[in-house]
């Protein structure tokens, strides 16, 4: 049987690495569907609202992406399957309507999926590290601000 020690060590290790990587995998999927609502739009204001949100996204990718090489982890990518099916949706969904106010309830409606994965995630790995947890709730306000930002575009 091993030590009680061993055993939330292993949690810690493991919730550290879960959590990690569901926000790497979350970032990934913003930031490979984000170019398709861009070029999407002929609104500049729009436009110019989402770069500036993809640029916030790719900085906090960087940061997570740093975090686990600290911790020396290697990120599960995201299925190629899963990516190219989001990316497509995406595409489609932003051709069918290319108005300004469905535009940006679609990226509203990905950062709350995003979002509520995160959430779930944290509480799932609360036995991560303090700096780790704090990054997941830093990224939860990063969302959180990215929707207020489009909501007047609605």
């Amino acid at each position: 049987m091993l030590p009680v020690t061993d055993v939330f060590e292993r949690s810690f290790i493991m919730d550290n690495q879960n959590l990690l990587n569901e926000m790497y995998q979350n970032l990934q999927m913003v930031l490979n569907t984000m170019p398709e609502l861009t070029q999407a739009t002929s609104d500049c204001d729009l436009k110019g609202c989402l770069e500036q949100q993809e640029q916030q996204f790719q900085d906090f990718f960087s940061r997570v992406k740093q975090a686990m090489t600290k911790d020396m982890q290697q990120p599960e990518e995201i299925g190629e399957i899963q990516k190219k099916y989001a990316e497509w949706m995406t595409k489609m969904k932003a051709i069918a309507d290319k108005s300004t106010s469905h535009l940006a309830e679609m990226s509203i409606q990905g950062y709350t999926m995003g979002m509520i994965q995160l959430i779930q995630s944290s509480h799932k790995n609360c036995d991560a590290s303090k700096d780790n947890l704090s990054m997941s709730t830093d990224l939860v306000k990063l969302y959180e601000e990215s929707i207020d930002s489009l909501k007047k575009y609605l």
